[in-house]
């Protein structure tokens, strides 16, 4: 969490809040949740119980401090993976 959000937002909160984005961008819809059940997630004090899967792909961004270069731009790397069921 972005340490300007750190006093202003509710750690609990923002955490479930994450969960539940990631819970309905699931790569199969079958684990999605319903438009209701979000709504319950979100309202409910309780901790969400279905946690996310590992997605299909993710997308990795830094710093490429093992390179020398005599700019002074700061150099970044990115990196994706991806997954395939076999047979495609």
């Amino acid at each position: 969490m972005d340490m300007t959000l750190d006093e202003s937002c509710n750690k609990n909160q923002f955490i479930k809040c994450v969960n539940v984005g990631l819970l309905c961008v699931q790569e199969d819809p079958v684990d999605r949740p319903t438009m209701s059940n979000v709504l319950t997630m979100l309202d409910s004090e309780i901790a969400i119980s279905p946690t996310p899967k590992q997605p299909a792909f993710f997308l990795r961004r830094g710093n490429n401090s093992s390179t020398a270069s005599s700019s002074t731009k700061p150099e970044t790397t990115a990196e994706i993976t991806t997954s395939l069921e076999e047979g495609i």
